[in-house]
């Protein structure tokens, strides 16, 4: 099985960097809902939003104050976080690209059969003693500053 994503285990500071100011954006939204209880924080948090804001805000301060400072810092946060969603996007790499492949392309091709359609034109004709078709004859090269 080959790998979709690598993991960079070794980030340089400038992709630390990128990170903290990125987090700052994420965990300052997460604590926004969080606060005003929306979106996946509809449930209600009861007593425990202002922990759960409070910790996200502290976490997108301290991420920007580090890509500021001392980007190294932060890589425990950004190992952390690509070590939780690794597993995540491994799966719906996968769960999106068999939805895709079962989902449409079986489906059309069952249609296109249904519907004796042949495009590519691979239709086995006994008499024919080969299979080669004759290629378009080339376009002149004012084509390519034409070519729509």
């Amino acid at each position: 099985m080959s790998k979709m994503i690598e993991i960079n285990w070794r980030p340089d500071d400038r992709t630390l960097r990128q990170f903290g100011l990125i987090a700052l954006v994420g965990f300052g939204f997460l604590a926004f809902i969080a606060w005003r209880e929306l979106l996946v924080f509809s449930f209600g948090l009861g007593a425990a939003r202002p922990i759960v804001a409070g910790t996200f805000a502290a976490l997108a301060g301290i991420s920007a104050l580090f890509s500021l400072v001392a980007p190294r810092a932060n890589l425990p946060i950004y190992l952390g976080l690509t070590l939780l969603s690794f597993p995540i996007g491994f799966v719906l790499s996968y769960v999106i690209m068999g939805f895709l492949f079962y989902g449409l392309i079986t489906p059309t091709g069952l249609l296109f059969r249904l519907l004796g359609k042949d495009p590519l034109q691979r239709r086995f004709e006994p008499q024919a003693t080969t299979y080669w078709s004759d290629p378009r004859p080339r376009r002149g090269k004012e084509s390519y500053f034409r070519q729509f």
